[in-house]
């Protein structure tokens, strides 16, 4: 049998219910030649298929390994000519896979832009287009939900990172190749309560700062980057009520790059501080 257009990876954990919902919308596809990858990351429960349509295929896990490795087992057995991706709780629009089509016949990385679920009116995105390394880490980085690759260029997620494994898979691709932006909603991310396994929102300020450790030859290169992302430590530290650590974070930030918006956050933290929803 030929190979399919597109290998759709999606990594779940005991979330049965979101994922028969994003199972459906990869199924709701405009393009219809794709095979469908639940990667089971050893549920206490296993997984059972949530379809019976023959493009689903259900790979379970032994250990838990968290998102990358669950993305990486994918991309192990993923035998389309592109991949994609979408977390088990969020969805994808009937025309994301078209939308990956148009980008990819410009380029071996294409995006389109997220919403979120429910949202009436949402904001445009960020445009990528071309040789996009030295600007990637600017702002936020697209979804991996957003984002397809040539399966060829494709590249491993790091697996010691169960947060900004993202940003660290996008730092590394964006090198040596060219993106594609198309310009539509393609991807919902939804908003819930629900259990998010390996997320603790408290030690995210922490991952944020070690990430900039990590990464310190390039940061110091690109001051833009690295106010941005000391801003945004500065900023989940105020969601957790952490004032004395979103002051270094926001002067941190205006030492890289002056901002006003950014002023005004080393302000705020200046005043009682209760724990408060992130903010940009």
């Amino acid at each position: 049998m030929s190979s399919p257009l597109f290998s759709v990876i999606i990594p779940t954990y005991s979330r049965a219910r979101f994922l028969a919902e994003a199972v459906e919308s990869v199924l709701a596809q405009t393009v219809e030649d794709f095979e469908c990858l639940v990667i089971d990351d050893a549920s206490p429960e296993p997984v059972a298929s949530p379809s019976g349509d023959p493009r689903v295929r259900v790979v379970r896990r032994d250990v838990n390994g968290g998102p990358s490795a669950a993305r990486n087992t994918g991309l192990a057995e993923a035998t389309g000519r592109h991949v994609a991706f979408l977390d088990d709780d969020d969805l994808y629009l009937p025309d994301r896979l078209a939308l990956a089509l148009e980008g990819l016949a410009r380029a071996p990385v294409a995006v389109c832009w997220t919403a979120y679920l429910g949202e009436k009116s949402p904001r445009p995105g960020r445009r990528l287009d071309g040789n996009v390394a030295d600007t990637i880490l600017d702002f936020s980085v697209p979804a991996v939900g957003a984002t397809a690759v040539d399966r060829d260029k494709s590249l491993p997620f790091d697996e010691t990172l169960d947060f900004l494994e993202d940003v660290e898979w996008w730092l590394h691709l964006a090198q040596n190749r060219t993106v594609a932006t198309v310009p539509r909603v393609g991807h919902l991310y939804r908003r819930h309560d629900g259990v998010r396994h390996r997320w603790v929102s408290a030690t995210r300020p922490t991952a944020n700062i070690e990430y900039l450790t990590r990464n310190a030859d390039y940061f110091a290169g690109h001051h833009k980057a690295a106010a941005f992302r000391w801003k945004r430590c500065g900023l989940l530290a105020l969601g957790a009520g952490e004032g004395g650590l979103a002051r270094q974070a926001f002067w941190r930030s205006l030492r890289a790059r002056p901002s006003p918006s950014t002023a005004w956050h080393l302000a705020r933290s200046l005043l009682p501080l209760e724990k408060r929803p992130l903010q940009s």
